[in-house]
């Protein structure tokens, strides 16, 4: 089953596409990538997976459930990005467990999922 999938998901602003009729899925355990260089749409396709954007077209699903009209605080998504949306005054750990420990993760739990995390990178 797929975690993710977006299909045919178009994004624009004023007369811009910044992500045009891009279609694509995850399945679950994997790992991907967005690649290409400045400019190409990769963070605002990030911001309409994780709802800090608005679709124009298309439909973003997980597992199988629509989430374009969702908010995202109700998407369980979180998203780091290379420059300029750490804490500074974090260490990379501490930023890793900042989402989960303000989405109710137990206490107790957090540190060996933030181990595992860091470990993929």
């Amino acid at each position: 089953m797929n975690v993710l999938e977006l299909s045919n998901v178009t994004k624009r602003f004023g007369t811009f596409a910044a992500v045009d009729n891009i279609s694509f899925s995850v399945e679950k355990g994997k790992i991907v990538s967005l690649l290409g260089p400045s400019g190409c749409g990769k963070t605002t396709t990030l911001r309409l997976i994780s709802g800090f954007e608005n679709v124009d077209e298309g439909s973003i699903l997980f597992s199988g459930k629509d989430v374009v009209n969702k908010r995202p605080y109700e998407r369980n998504v979180g998203l780091l990005f290379q420059d300029y949306a750490l804490f500074p005054h974090m260490t990379v750990e501490q930023n890793v467990a900042y989402g989960m420990k303000h989405r109710g993760f137990e206490k107790k739990l957090i540190p060996n999922r933030t181990n595992e995390m860091l470990e993929l990178v």
